[in-house]
């Protein structure tokens, strides 16, 4: 029987299923640069959203990208004793993130409390993107430190600007 074949009989992954997923395995990151050439100055912000599993699971992120209809996914070769190869699908392009990982969240939550934190930081930064505030010097500092925070560094007194006012993506 033809991969082809099998893959239609599998069961339709379900949004229970790729939440629990993301629960365990999955991140949602940002990375924040800074290009100050002689002629321009050039401030980036990229969100990504991604899943890794090593090589022998991986086969299912096949089934999430089908799933989301977006992404790719890449393959990373780790040659290191008693280290698996591991398969990475991954989101990047800001258009997807903000129309449909985002509202899969929201209406899908997360229930690890320190992914539903990053996620919301996430969102928090999405928002703040999609509203240009990274092209100012306190707004690309204040995204800086906001993505430092996805990653786990905890910062105090933090209000995520969904919780100052919801805006709609």
């Amino acid at each position: 029987m033809s991969a082809d074949n099998q893959q239609e009989r599998l069961p339709k992954l379900t949004s229970d299923y790729i939440r629990g997923l993301v629960d365990g395995e999955g991140y949602f990151s940002v990375s924040v640069s800074q290009d100050l050439s002689k002629t321009y100055k050039s401030l980036r912000v990229r969100l990504v959203f991604g899943v890794d599993l090593k090589e022998s699971d991986g086969q299912i992120l096949y089934r999430v990208r089908d799933f989301f209809n977006c992404g790719n996914l890449s393959t990373r070769i780790d040659n290191r004793p008693s280290f698996s190869n591991l398969i990475r699908y991954q989101v990047k392009d800001y258009t997807d993130i903000k129309t449909k990982i985002i509202p899969f969240f929201r209406k899908h939550p997360l229930l690890l409390e320190s992914k539903r934190v990053a996620f919301e930081r996430f969102v928090d930064i999405a928002q703040r993107f999609e509203a240009k505030q990274h092209l100012t010097d306190k707004g690309f500092d204040e995204i800086k430190m906001l993505a430092k925070a996805v990653h786990g560094r905890i910062l105090r007194d933090y209000m995520p600007i969904s919780a100052k006012k919801r805006m709609k993506i």
